[in-house]
């Protein structure tokens, strides 16, 4: 679920995983003050009983990045943000690999196998993957998600997200049995291909460490970085929890 307060956009998942998009917490509006996203980011852990990922993006968030910091706040992580302006060439699948759309809630399992094999493999909750990897996520009229098949078996995949003329790419990934084969490469090709064959001017997405040189290479470059915050979670009232239950500006 996921709710806007004034210029801050919070996300609350069905699990409690402190992922990067799972429970998180963003500023959309410049001029919000950072006191005032931190307050609303801590409030909304309180009533949904998580641990909240703040995002702060370095080429316009600093003051909210000196305030988290102030606040005593862990730095969770950092991932540059990177664009792709132009379609990259057409990769070439190797002949023991399927390249295919998910187009059906078959597929979408499939999808979500590779991401719990990864998930798994790093030690993190299987359950979280139902956050982003179920046919109502990856059927979407404005998604569109490939899966790579290594001799019938999922093996790599990515999900794309078309808002207006900018689409983003998320969730690419490759079990760990079937790493550099260049399948990443070939799936985050494949997702951009069809951005820009659906409209899109920029295609942008957030990069892990592993993933990085993977990206440049297709030819994406950074843009930002975003620094990534662990608010923990407080000890909510019981009239925070009457008002999670009863919020009713929730998009599901």
């Amino acid at each position: 679920m996921a709710t806007r307060r004034a210029g801050t956009l919070l996300v609350a998942s069905r699990t409690d995983f402190a992922g990067a998009f799972h429970n998180t917490a963003l500023r959309v509006s410049p001029d919000t003050a950072p006191g005032q996203v931190l307050d609303e980011a801590r409030a909304f852990g309180a009533a949904h009983d998580r641990d909240i990922v703040l995002w702060v993006a370095t080429h316009r968030d600093q003051d909210l990045a000196k305030e988290a910091r102030a606040s005593g706040f862990e730095l969770r992580s950092t991932a540059p943000g990177m664009a792709l302006r132009t379609p990259p060439p057409a990769p070439a699948v190797p002949a023991d690999v399927e390249l295919i759309r998910v187009t059906d809630c078959a597929d979408s399992e499939a999808f979500a196998a590779v991401h719990r094999d990864v998930f798994a493999n790093a030690g993190r909750p299987a359950e979280a993957v139902d956050h982003f990897a179920s046919p109502d996520a990856l059927l979407a009229p404005n998604v569109t998600a490939v899966l790579a098949r290594v001799n019938g078996t999922p093996a790599s995949c990515a999900m794309l997200i078309r808002t207006g003329p900018t689409a983003g790419i998320y969730w690419v990934a490759t079990t760990p049995t079937t790493r550099n084969r260049g399948l990443g490469t070939l799936v985050t090709t494949a997702v951009a291909r069809l951005a820009f064959d659906h409209g899109a001017e920029t295609v942008i997405l957030q990069a892990t460490e592993l993933g990085a040189p993977v990206y440049h290479r297709i030819g994406f470059t950074n843009f930002t970085t975003y620094d990534r915050f662990l608010l923990p979670r407080p000890v909510r009232s019981a009239s925070q929890r009457r008002d999670a239950a009863e919020e009713t500006d929730v998009l599901q």
